[in-house]
């Protein structure tokens, strides 16, 4: 398994995603069940926090679908926030689509408004590696649309 995260600036803007390849071991014609359960789990959370990501919600709402989702998957919850804004920096502060943990004070509550940029991203170790995914929504008046083009299926080499 390998991931990339990485980020690029254009004209003062950030990004902020992530990655990721199955390396196939000598012999072997698929991904591994273990790999693709956990990689459909993983864009099934990302799903499930984008549904709740709108604009008058607060950002622990959106980390709490995210979360739930996983965890009824059969994985345990990740040790992080669900996402961040992205705009001057790769992290731009405001809002935190995260849980209401003492590490990350009042930005879980924080009113996410139109307009705004955050990453969905979230990972599982598996037996074979870490299964993660990270892309970019922008926040609509409706709700939010894909900022950046999503993986949608395991690159194999």
């Amino acid at each position: 398994m390998a991931s990339v995260d990485l980020g690029v600036s254009y004209e003062d803007y950030c990004s902020d995603l992530q990655r990721m390849w199955y390396l196939r071991k000598p012999g072997e014609q698929n991904v591994p069940e273990v790999v693709s359960q956990a990689f459909a789990a993983v864009k099934g959370a990302i799903e499930a926090g984008k549904a709740v990501l709108k604009p008058g919600v607060q950002g622990w709402q959106v980390d709490a679908a995210a979360r739930e989702y996983l965890v009824q998957a059969g994985y345990p919850e990740y040790q992080h926030a669900l996402g961040h804004g992205v705009g001057r920096y790769a992290h731009d502060g405001g809002p935190i689509l995260g849980p209401r943990w003492a590490r990350y004070g009042e930005t879980p509550y924080y009113t996410i408004e139109e307009g705004l940029v955050f990453t969905l991203e979230l990972g599982v170790m598996t037996e074979r590696g870490y299964v993660s995914q990270e892309d970019e929504v922008i926040v609509t008046a409706q709700g939010c649309e894909w900022f950046s083009q999503p993986q949608n299926a395991i690159y194999v080499v």
